[in-house]
């Protein structure tokens, strides 16, 4: 349907559900509650939100951490098959962080050889809270360290 009256009907609707989004929904950019709460921190502390910088239907939601002045990456969530970190055949998907790291602290369970990235300076950590979120909160200072302006 068409006409003045119909067109005002449609943009008042719209209007007022833009308003309840804005009021009652929260934007997740993340699968996992706690990737979600990790993007948070990095936010609170360093004050860099993730970019999402993949436009392809698969990556799209892999988001990137990087420093301002530089560019560079501190960390990457990506959401995939745990297989993808653990090499066994558990096909549950998990948000999963990237992070460079110099102690390379391989448990096994939630810290692994990196995923897609060096593995003699990466780790990938699995972000379905059997880590906390305070020690991958040290790991991400240890990245950002890293990562950042030598010298």
């Amino acid at each position: 349907m068409r006409g003045k009256f119909v067109s005002s009907v449609r943009a008042g609707y719209l209007d007022i559900l833009g308003q309840i989004v804005d009021h009652c929904c929260l934007t997740m950019p993340f699968a996992s509650p706690q990737a979600n709460r990790i993007a948070d921190r990095i936010y609170n502390q360093y004050h860099f939100a993730p970019d999402f910088p993949w436009r392809s239907k698969n990556n799209k939601d892999n988001g990137v951490f990087r420093h301002l002045d530089s560019s560079k990456w501190f960390g990457l969530i990506i959401n995939g098959r745990r297989e993808l970190v653990t090499k066994d055949d558990d096909e549950q998907n998990v948000d999963i962080i990237n992070l460079k790291s110099d102690m390379l602290p391989v448990d096994g369970q939630s810290v692994f050889p990196a995923y897609h990235m060096n593995h003699k300076y990466w780790i990938s950590v699995v972000l379905d809270d059997q880590l906390g979120d305070d020690d991958v909160m040290r790991l991400i200072d240890e990245s950002f360290r890293l990562t950042g302006k030598q010298g």
